[in-house]
């Protein structure tokens, strides 16, 4: 499919989940992810229990857009070194710089991802803070990068058995609890990516059955999860292990799958801008939590409405701004989003959606 037919059949879809991923992910934020952590709301507020309800749709769903969008441009022999180079340019640097300032704000501060200046590396080699995605992420792009450059005529056979294998090795011990590399948290994504490249690439096939069963499945594993969560919401929710894969993979699944009438114009506005929300987000709420400590905790409702829209508004005005001085200073869009020249990036960006 070139890439005029992919702007106008999946890009609106495609960006109205990235919106949504990022709604998700600001309301986890804002709220907490403990009682000890954001707003402090208690595990039976209704707040922390809809945190809980979409836990094993978040990141998931992060992950599977990003393998979905990369098996559109997969590298192929005669580009390989460009795909590393733009990866590096469009992950690793802006990883290495907001790291930096989020590590060097919360040491500075006392915050609660502070570190020690004498292990201060460390954050650029671990999971650290919110930033794990963009290290786990990477390696993934690495992997099915290479895997699609060693088979390149038999790409929908590497995706499913690459989402065999990641499957595996998530409801296995393997990497528990290994942060070096966020590798732990590689193989907790690893099998969300590859069902985004499956799909991408199952596309055109008995798609009619595979959504009646995504669906199907979720009614009842999402069922027992909200059941779950609604009667003991204090209860500790497990990332891997059978239910959180198999609910995973169908609720972003079938976001994937429907995506075509999921087109809503102000959640897709929002995403355009997902990568820059990712990135930058905490910044604006981690200083209202701060001031929150001083002045008191707002009702969680309201608190949770206004960390919201400071997180994406602005997150939003940080990458237009560092887009519109692009041509003046071109190093500030690259250096804060990976960015290039801002214009031509910008049409590359409308006609296919960006890996992550």
């Amino acid at each position: 499919m070139n890439s005029t037919n992919l702007a106008q059949t999946r890009h609106g879809g495609i960006d109205t989940l990235r919106g949504l991923a990022c709604i998700l992910l600001l309301v986890l934020h804002v709220v907490g992810e403990q009682v000890t952590s954001g707003l402090r709301v208690p595990d039976e507020h209704p707040l922390a229990m809809f945190t809980a309800i979409f836990l094993h749709l978040r990141m998931p769903l992060f992950a599977m857009l990003s393998g979905f969008v990369y098996a559109y441009r997969p590298p192929t022999r005669e580009v390989s070194g460009r795909f590393l180079t733009g990866k590096l340019r469009r992950i690793g640097l802006p990883f290495v710089f907001v790291t930096t300032i989020y590590g060097v704000a919360n040491t500075v501060l006392g915050a609660g991802y502070g570190v020690p200046w004498g292990e201060f590396w460390q954050i650029y080699v671990s999971a650290y803070a919110y930033l794990w995605f963009l290290q786990a992420v990477f390696i993934l792009f690495l992997v099915i990068g290479a895997l699609d450059l060693l088979f390149p005529k038999a790409r929908l056979q590497v995706a499913t058995g690459f989402l065999a294998v990641t499957s595996a090795l998530f409801l296995s011990d393997i990497g528990r609890g290994i942060e070096w590399l966020s590798f732990d948290r590689t193989l907790y994504l690893a099998p969300f990516f590859a069902l985004g490249v499956f799909l991408n690439r199952f596309e055109g096939n008995a798609t009619r059955g595979l959504k009646t069963a995504f669906l199907s499945s979720l009614a009842l594993l999402g069922t027992i999860h909200l059941v779950g969560v609604l009667t003991d919401p204090t209860a500790v929710i497990e990332r891997r292990n059978a239910m959180s894969l198999g609910l995973g993979l169908v609720a972003s699944g079938s976001l994937i799958l429907f995506r075509n009438v999921l087109n809503f114009a102000p959640l897709a506005w929002i995403g355009r801008f997902s990568f820059g929300i990712y990135l930058y987000h905490m910044f604006p709420v981690m200083a209202l939590l701060a001031v929150y400590k001083f002045i008191g905790f707002p009702d969680p409702w309201l608190g949770l409405a206004i960390g919201a829209t400071a997180g994406l508004s602005l997150s939003i005005a940080a990458e237009i701004i560092a887009r519109r001085l692009g041509p003046v200073l071109p190093w500030l869009p690259t250096l804060t989003l990976g960015l290039t020249v801002a214009g031509k990036e910008k049409r590359r960006h409308e006609t296919v959606p960006a890996s992550v």
